[in-house]
C-alpha cells in the first residue's frame, strides 16, 4: 500500500512487536534493549496527526537520554534506583522520569492497537482518544489535555491510518495480537520499580 512506513507494505508492526518480544521481563529488563525497542515506536507518532508529532520529539529526546545511561546503568531496575538514590526520580528530565513517560506512550500505542483490533467499527479517533486518556491524560497539565483532545478532530480515517502504515485490518489485528500482552508485561514490570507517584508534565507533551 502506497504510504507505508518506510516505504515498504507491513514493516512498521512486525518490527515493534520482534523488537518488544526480544526484550525479556522475567526479572530485569536491559536498559539498551528497552531503548533500542522505544525506537519502534516512535513512527507511528508520524500518522497520528501534528499533535502527536509534538509527541513524537519529545519521546525521541527520551529515548536518547535512556540510552545514553545504558553504558553505565545495564537494566531499568538500576536506571530508577539511581535515582532514587539521589532523590531525583521525579525531576524533569532525569532518566528516570524520561523512562516512565516513554512507558506511558508506549501503554498509549499497545492501548490504540488493541482498541482498533477489538471493534472494526470504531474510529481512529475513538480509538485514540480513548487511549489518550487511560494512558498519557494522566501525566498532562489541563490546559495539554485540552489541546489533545481538541486535535483529535484532525486525525485521519481508520482506512487511511491502516494505509499509511502499510497494514489491512486482519494484518493490523494480527500484530496487535502478538504485540499487545508483551507490551502489558513490560509496562507493569517497569510500572513496579517507582516508589512513588509521578507527576504532571507542565507545558511540555509528555
Amino acid at each position: 500500500m502506497a504510504g507505508a512506513v518506510n516505504g515498504a507494505q507491513g514493516v512498521f508492526l512486525p518490527q515493534l512487536t520482534a523488537a518488544f518480544k526480544s526484550i525479556d521481563p522475567t526479572h530485569t529488563i536491559s536498559t539498551e534493549e528497552f531503548a533500542n525497542a522505544c525506537e519502534r515506536i516512535l513512527p507511528i507518532f508520524d500518522h497520528l496527526g501534528t499533535v502527536f508529532g509534538f509527541a513524537r520529539s519529545e519521546l525521541a529526546t527520551k529515548r536518547e537520554s535512556i540510552k545514553s545511561v545504558a553504558p553505565r546503568l545495564k537494566t531499568l531496575d538500576e536506571v530508577v534506583a539511581a535515582d532514587v538514590k539521589a532523590n531525583t526520580v521525579t525531576v524533569k528530565n532525569s532518566a528516570s522520569r524520561n523512562l516512565h513517560r516513554l512507558v506511558s506512550a508506549i501503554g498509549f500505542i499497545q492501548t490504540l492497537l488493541a482498541n482498533l483490533a477489538s471493534d472494526p467499527s470504531v474510529t481512529l479517533r475513538g480509538a485514540a482518544s480513548d487511549a489518550y486518556n487511560a494512558t498519557m491524560a494522566p501525566i498532562h497539565s489541563y490546559l495539554v489535555r485540552k489541546a489533545v483532545q481538541a486535535s483529535m478532530f484532525t486525525l485521519p480515517s481508520r482506512d487511511h491510518f491502516l494505509q499509511s502504515i502499510g497494514e489491512t485490518e486482519i494484518t493490523a489485528k494480527q500484530h496487535a495480537e502478538e504485540f499487545n500482552p508483551v507490551a502489558n508485561t513490560i509496562i507493569a514490570r517497569v510500572e513496579k520499580l517507582y516508589p512513588v507517584k509521578m507527576p504532571r508534565s507542565d507545558t511540555q507533551w509528555i
